[in-house]
């Protein structure tokens, strides 16, 4: 469900940048600005200076009304009318460091191998999605969008040669670590994090007798 941010953001996008993408990223910040603990540009995979330009692109009033020295969650958070109390970073005041930071840093480049354009965009969604990945949910929860049509959207738009490969319809997070045994000629494969999703044994069903079996705990 959209938040107080996520609203605080749309009121103030910038009009010109396209309007799906804006709702994208703007979902994507506003869920992740829910979190007790971490920088809200790390949890989004991005580095400070990518998110800054981001936020300027897409929300600039989010920069322009930030006190230089308040953390952007706590900012988003009174900005949008909410009291909010966090540690935006880890315990003892050093940013933390990003989860399995090369099988983050080899989904960041599957995608670029497979952008359709060359703006920035595309880059920070990129990282956004290869970053929502190490999650233990289901992709597009992780990503804070409503559901798993706005992945597909976004994939078949910025990324439309990775999406057209997936003409069977597979789960997207197991599909994306599949191009990745695909490319390392790896047979036994799975995204390390769906044995703990709610939804497992509805995600690996008939494909998977295809030619490749999906083993906990591999890879």
């Amino acid at each position: 469900m959209p938040s107080p941010i996520y609203d605080y953001l749309m009121a103030g996008r910038d009009p010109r940048e396209d309007p799906e993408d804006a709702r994208l990223f703007a979902l994507s910040v506003s869920f992740h600005a829910q979190g007790l603990t971490g920088a809200l540009r790390a949890a989004l995979g991005l580095s400070p200076t990518d998110f800054r330009h981001l936020l300027n692109r897409y929300f600039p009033q989010a920069l322009d009304a930030k006190p230089f020295d308040q953390c952007m969650k706590v900012y988003l958070h009174l900005a949008a009318g909410e009291h909010f109390l966090c540690r935006c970073y880890g315990g003892h005041g050093e940013p933390q460091a990003a989860p399995r930071e090369q099988e983050t840093t080899d989904l960041r480049q599957l995608f670029l191998n497979h952008r359709g354009g060359a703006g920035e965009e595309e880059e920070w969604f990129a990282s956004l999605i290869a970053s929502a990945c190490m999650g233990n949910d289901h992709l597009w929860q992780d990503l804070g969008f409503t559901g798993r049509d706005d992945l597909s959207a976004l994939l078949r738009r910025h990324f439309p040669d990775l999406h057209g490969k997936n003409s069977g319809n597979m789960k997207w997070k197991k599909f994306f670590y599949k191009q990745l045994c695909d490319q390392a000629a790896v047979s036994l494969c799975q995204a390390p994090s769906c044995s703990v999703c709610n939804d497992y044994g509805k995600c690996f069903g008939p494909e998977d007798a295809a030619g490749w079996n999906m083993l906990a705990g591999i890879r």
